[in-house]
């Protein structure tokens, strides 16, 4: 069964999309089987993963997977081993759509979906909208972990807390069962604010926080328009962070999983 993980905090331009298609990317180059849902109206996930304008999905997303109850006329094969639910901005609607269609079990509506095909998978990732808005419950309603990216600058921490906090009440409501992951620092420079911001949410929020730091690198801002890629010495280099990352989620999530 795969192995569910939402990547989300409420808070835009902290690499959500760029951690999601990145650890994506590197598990289905180890040989998993990993799909991506784009649960963002912005569809960067879509746009990085395919090359392609949202718009040569309209009509052909996650929205429609949704309403249908069925996904599988809707994936897209990126390549061996990595498939992608394509989002564009009409997935803003789906909010409109499950309170005016009267839809019922309204936060389960993305796992009534996905898990008829999610035994193909090892990994599911989910990259979630800077909000707290119904796309983001159902994917923590559905989601086993999940991953919050935080660059280190203004109203970080407030953004941080909110999100854990909101993950915290969804546990205690009975929503969802997902647990933090971990908490990851991206963008990351050396300067003094960032290493006092960053020493203040590891102390808060100790080994939730991951070991590894995604450091700022112009190479990593190239891949979000370009794809990734991992052919020449210097675009390795550039993810040696995100490789890093992609073993200690392993890690993780084997050592929860025999707990």
């Amino acid at each position: 069964m795969a192995i569910k993980i939402a990547v989300s905090i409420q808070k835009g331009g902290v690499g959500k999309t760029t951690t999601t298609v990145v650890l994506a990317e590197i598990l289905a180059a180890a040989g998993f089987k990993v799909l991506v849902i784009d649960l963002d109206s912005q569809g960067n996930a879509t746009e990085m993963l395919t090359g392609d304008d949202i718009y040569e999905y309209s009509g052909k997303t996650i929205l429609e997977a949704l309403k249908e109850m069925d996904p599988e006329p809707y994936l897209v094969t990126i390549k061996d081993g990595l498939d992608l639910l394509p989002a564009e901005d009409l997935l803003v609607t789906f909010s409109r759509y499950i309170y005016t269609h009267n839809v019922q079990g309204k936060i389960k509506v993305l796992r009534n979906t996905i898990e008829m095909i999610e035994d193909r998978y090892d990994y599911i990732f989910m990259d979630c909208a800077p909000n707290l808005g119904d796309l983001t419950l159902n994917a923590l309603a559905y989601a086993d972990y999940f991953i919050s990216p935080v660059q280190l600058g203004g109203f970080c921490l407030t953004a941080l807390d909110r999100f854990m906090n909101f993950a915290e009440e969804a546990r205690a409501e009975g929503h969802t069962h997902a647990e933090p992951l971990g908490i990851v620092f991206t963008m990351k420079d050396r300067s003094r604010i960032e290493r006092e911001i960053g020493a203040s949410i590891r102390e808060k929020y100790g080994s939730t926080v991951f070991t590894t730091e995604i450091k700022k690198r112009a190479k990593i801002k190239e891949f979000s328009l370009t794809g990734t890629h991992m052919v020449k010495r210097d675009e390795v280099d550039a993810l040696q962070d995100y490789l890093d990352l992609t073993e200690e989620v392993i890690e993780r999530i084997n050592s929860r999983e025999r707990a």
